[in-house]
């Protein structure tokens, strides 16, 4: 039987930027709902590491694709064909939509000209996808965590390897081509600065996140701690010297591979005051009333319950205690589909919470004095922010 969906072909003339882009955004809006293809009539050695680093950005890996030469019997079985610059060079044959998108090459260009050409691309990309009917993918819980885990387990086995630190903007992409040292940095361990310093090499390489929480927590000698979505280990660590011998830091994290080189790094920098443990962040392997603080780097994102997330932080926090998380946020005016087109799970971006949203749920959970604030964007209308909330002295029975 034949396969009953849509097959979409993308083409330019190296398959190294433009088409690969293309073919990334419509695997991650559709899915399995569409076939996608992409090839070049002069394909290059290897797809462009600025488009790479650009697509990270939005928490998309392009990475392991390789450029293809297009060839006649690619173009004949594809329901749409989709041009980018090959011109006369691509056939097309008859009862085929044909489209041809004008846009600027992104060879040779820097990190900013290869943003606004991907934009480009994620919009008409969201355009066709409406043409041909096919939404896009809605995955379950299960699903997103699935997916969330995969990524986050490959990024462990990857910076445990890696003698410096990662070069990736986003888990996929680490420790991926990348662009120059010039590359506005969105995601990863550049946003920690000299507090780099403090930790192993092991802990930095998988550093995913999107800001520094521990900066921004003030937290004191003597506090316990937790860390939502633990990872490599970086927050924990940093925060086990910000506590103290008196103090005691939780790290909790669903990836048995980050689990792992969570503990060797604190082996490694000889810290004792930390325990990582196993779990979601939907349901903690914790006590109530147990820590004074709860951090987080860019993980309440990607929980498929932020609902559930929030009310278990509130239930671990002792009363008076407080929320100092780092996280993708977008602005009020996003739609749950807008911010799908702007990238993944897995890149922080398609399940962010818009600002009031979050605050309300901060305010369901119980939580007061909530504030949430932009630091830097980091997609369009998307941005880092840094999310604080208290947890009330005397709490009422809900």
């Amino acid at each position: 039987m034949s396969d009953p969906r849509p097959s979409v072909l993308f083409v330019c003339v190296h398959n190294a930027g433009r088409s690969q882009m293309a073919a990334g955004f419509l695997r991650a809006l559709a899915g399995d709902k569409v076939e996608v293809r992409s090839a070049g009539s002069a394909p290059a050695d290897q797809v462009n590491p600025v488009a790479v680093a650009a697509m990270a950005e939005v928490g998309i890996d392009i990475a392991d694709q390789h450029p293809t030469v297009l060839t006649a019997g690619m173009s004949r079985v594809s329901d749409v064909v989709v041009t980018m610059g090959c011109g006369d060079v691509c056939p097309t044959f008859p009862g085929q939509r044909h489209e041809d998108w004008q846009l600027s090459d992104p060879a040779g260009q820097g990190i900013e000209t290869v943003r606004a050409i991907r934009d480009q691309i994620r919009d008409r990309v969201g355009t066709l996808l409406d043409d041909l009917g096919v939404g896009t993918q809605d995955a379950s819980a299960d699903d997103v965590r699935a997916v969330v885990r995969e990524h986050y387990a490959k990024a462990a086995t990857r910076g445990s390897q890696q003698p410096s630190g990662c070069c990736g903007p986003a888990p996929s992409s680490c420790c991926g081509p990348s662009a120059s040292s010039a590359t506005k940095q969105v995601f990863g361990a550049s946003l920690y600065g000299s507090d780099l310093g403090l930790v192993p090499v092991g802990a930095s390489n998988v550093s995913l996140g999107c800001g520094n929480p521990v900066a921004v927590a003030e937290l004191n000698p003597g506090q316990r701690v937790l860390d939502l979505g633990s990872g490599g280990g970086i927050d924990v660590l940093l925060s086990a010297r910000r506590v103290g011998p008196e103090g005691f830091v939780y790290g909790v994290d669903m990836t048995d591979e980050m689990l792992d080189l969570a503990r060797k790094n604190a082996t490694d920098a000889g810290v004792t005051n930390v325990e990582f443990r196993k779990g979601t962040i939907e349901d903690l392997p914790l006590d109530d009333a147990c820590v004074d603080v709860v951090i987080s780097n860019c993980v309440v994102n990607l929980s498929p319950d932020k609902a559930a997330v929030l009310a278990e932080v509130f239930r671990v926090l002792r009363p008076g205690g407080r929320v100092g998380i780092s996280d993708v946020v977008a602005e009020d005016h996003l739609s749950p589909a807008q911010r799908a087109e702007r990238g993944e799970y897995t890149g922080c971006i398609a399940g962010a919470l818009s600002r009031i949203e979050y605050l309300d749920l901060l305010a369901a959970a119980g939580f007061t004095d909530a504030s949430v604030t932009f630091t830097h964007e980091v997609a369009d209308a998307m941005h880092g922010a840094i999310v604080k909330a208290t947890k009330p002295q005397i709490t009422s029975s809900r």
